[in-house]
């Protein structure tokens, strides 16, 4: 019997949110590295950007459908899936990286409706996200996993998703009420996922970051000037070194593999021991 080359760690169709750009098309291009057949990225940026993360993708030889959506909105989300399964006929893994930061502020002065966007992306969109994707993996057949006959037993996987959190879903920091919020919201929501979706074979993770230079990060530190130049530079020397995208991404395709068969319902922090870091360096 033939085996799969042992970088082919996740066979199958990938379905990323926010991958036109940043971590989530970082994740999805390590998702065409280790042996994706088609990769689908949803995402509410333009066309320009979206045919850049595009080209990203089909660069390494995958088939890469772009839809824009706005992962808050139940139909929008409803219709990529059905989008993906139209075109690929089945998603095996999933990988929910839309996301925004919102504006910081005191909880004493904090804007309410700046509090309810952020949830509503953030939150619901990844409950809206699972909700299809999980309907959708529920119904196909297990993934294929390639694996030699001396391995034979392992359960059958039927799909696998990781939802993007933060460091902020373990601690937290002044002035980020919503955001903080959210991310404990998308770790909680995970536990939840996973515990519905494991008695059909179907694991539910997350992934918690550290601190990479993305554009949420941009906006928020970008208007501080040479203050959140400061800043920046105190957190990655807690973290030990700066992080690349590409790392995080290589933790998702880990997660999701199918050789991860008893991983469930689990926090991934992906961060080079900041959280655990007492220390300023």
């Amino acid at each position: 019997m033939s085996i799969m080359p042992a970088t082919y760690l996740t066979r199958g169709v990938t379905f990323v949110t926010g991958g036109a750009r940043g971590l989530g098309n970082a994740v999805a291009v390590s998702f065409a590295k280790a042996g994706a057949t088609g990769v689908v990225l949803v995402d509410i940026q333009g066309k320009e950007a979206m045919a850049e993360g595009a080209k990203n993708v089909e660069s390494h030889g995958v088939e890469c459908l772009t839809i824009q959506a706005d992962v808050s909105k139940e139909t929008d989300v409803e219709n990529a899936v059905a989008q993906a399964v139209s075109r690929f006929g089945r998603i095996d893994y999933a990988a929910n990286f839309a996301g925004i930061g919102g504006q910081a502020g005191s909880i004493a002065n904090y804007d309410v409706d700046n509090f309810r966007r952020v949830m509503d992306v953030n939150v619901t969109g990844s409950l809206l996200c699972m909700k299809y994707q999980m309907k959708q993996m529920l119904q196909q057949d297990p993934i294929a996993m390639h694996l030699p006959d001396s391995e034979t037993g392992r359960v059958p996987q039927r799909g696998s998703i990781v939802n993007c959190a933060s460091v902020n879903s373990i601690m937290a920091s002044a002035y980020s009420a919503a955001y903080t919020a959210s991310k404990h919201a998308v770790a909680g929501l995970t536990k939840v996922a996973a515990l519905e979706g494991r008695q059909h074979h179907i694991r539910v993770n997350t992934v918690s970051p550290g601190f990479l230079y993305t554009q949420l990060i941009s906006n928020g530190l970008g208007p501080a000037g040479e203050a959140g130049e400061t800043k920046w530079t105190e957190l990655e020397a807690r973290q030990g070194r700066s992080a690349t995208f590409d790392e995080i991404g290589d933790a998702v395709v880990l997660l999701s593999s199918p050789r991860m068969s008893l991983l469930n319902a689990h926090n991934l922090v992906v961060d080079n021991g900041f959280t655990v870091n007492e220390m300023s360096s």
